[in-house]
């Protein structure tokens, strides 16, 4: 293929590096779209007697980026936005994503196994939302992801190799701790003078801070030594910098081979559970559709620059699902009927379900891959829908504030 004077999907690649924890970096695996954009929140500012504004008071970037993926039955992205490296015991839940703070980095080449043109770099996104979607019974399974920060930066020319390395201070480390970068070499900011350190973060006891340069760390050009002022063994050291190549560890820009292609909505079994009968499986679903939302408060400190307070203050789950009429299934198990053969439905008297989907490798169901379930769902509102010579259908949306995500189908 010749080099294209534009950028295809196949000359990119999503990387994901998580900040705040010892946690290696990924490749982000079938991915069908990634959009990320930036705006800038400005006021103009006047004063009486002049005509023209006299300056404009810039905020605060405010960057966004939107991502789908297709279904694949792995938790490693998961993992990745959560800052962890293994699955807790009893499954993942959206509270793991609070705090957790994912770079995303993604290297532009010329073209498909050409060289890097430039790096696009989202540094320490938050979780806001996260969704799965069947959009119809023989439908891909789809995911999706929203996440938000406040930078945006593009790496270019002698910059355009955005590198990470991360140091463990080994057994007996007190005080002054060097490390050499030099595999490659940093190359000095050109926004800022003497600066090659991009982003430093330190790990002591679970615990992540951002280190300041000459306060907790100087970097000596020439000598190629980051030192660590006041280092203790144990500690991991999170280091960005950019560069003129990716050194000999290489291109980080892996595919993956190994993994299904993709899941299918006929690989999927949806249960239902009243919390005192059996499951009720429900089998004349056509769509599914779950949205986990973190509302965030998303505000700086005085001092800084950027917004340091990125917490969750609630958090939002919706399940819509949508099917063919025959009976009203689910209504009984949210009467706490399940199964009952129970004559009077009221939705005065409906009670808190859980739903449980599990994602198997095909339609045999032989072979558990991933599983999500949503406990204390309640009633939000269904509709009857019928057409003239035409089958009826019944969407129900059922709301709650928990979502647990597996790769052991005993969790659920």
């Amino acid at each position: 293929m010749a080099e294209q004077a534009i950028r295809h999907a196949s000359a990119v690649k999503p990387i994901t590096i998580p900040v705040k924890n010892d946690v290696t970096p990924d490749n982000m695996d079938r991915v069908q779209s990634i959009s990320g954009g930036v705006s800038q929140p400005s006021e103009n500012v006047y004063e009486i007697g002049r005509l023209d504004k006299v300056c404009t008071d810039k905020g605060i970037l405010e960057q966004s980026t939107s991502i789908t993926q297709l279904e694949y039955g792995k938790i490693d992205t998961f993992l990745q936005f959560a800052g962890l490296s293994a699955e807790p015991s009893g499954g993942l839940e959206l509270s793991d994503f609070n705090s957790s703070l994912t770079d995303i980095y993604q290297p532009g080449k010329t073209e498909y196994g050409g060289t890097v043109e430039q790096t696009l770099w989202l540094p320490k996104m938050s979780v806001d939302s996260i969704g799965i979607d069947i959009a119809d019974a023989e439908a891909r399974i789809e995911r999706t992801f929203e996440l938000s920060g406040d930078k945006f930066k593009v790496l270019r020319e002698a910059n355009k190799y955005l590198i990470f390395k991360e140091d463990d201070a080994p057994t007996g480390t007190s005080g002054s701790y060097d490390i050499t970068l030099n595999d490659p070499v940093p190359v000095e900011d050109p926004n800022n003078t003497g600066v090659y350190i991009l982003q430093l973060y330190r790990i002591r006891s679970g615990v992540a801070t951002e280190l300041v340069e000459t306060t907790d760390y100087t970097y000596t050009n020439g000598t190629n030594i980051l030192n660590i002022i006041s280092a203790q063994a144990g500690d991991n050291y999170r280091i960005w910098y950019s560069a003129g190549s990716y050194g000999s560890a290489g291109d980080p820009f892996v595919l993956n081979d190994a993994d299904e292609c993709f899941l299918k909505a006929y690989s999927v079994t949806v249960l239902i559970n009243d919390g005192t009968h059996a499951d009720v499986e429900l089998d004349l679903l056509t769509s599914l559709s779950i949205s986990a939302t973190l509302n965030r408060i998303s505000e700086a400190v005085i001092g800084s620059n950027e917004k340091i307070l990125r917490d969750v203050e609630t958090t939002e789950v919706s399940l819509s699902l949508d099917g063919r009429i025959k009976d009203s299934t689910i209504e009984e198990v949210l009467m706490g009927q399940a199964g009952q053969s129970h004559g009077i439905i009221d939705p005065d008297l409906f009670q808190e379900v859980s739903v449980t989907v599990k994602i198997y490798e095909d339609s045999t169901k032989s072979s558990f891959l991933i599983g999500y379930k949503m406990t204390g769902l309640s009633f939000s509102d269904d509709s009857i829908d019928f057409d003239a010579n035409a089958f009826g259908t019944k969407p129900i949306t059922l709301t709650g504030t928990n979502l647990l995500i597996t790769e052991s189908e005993g969790n659920l």
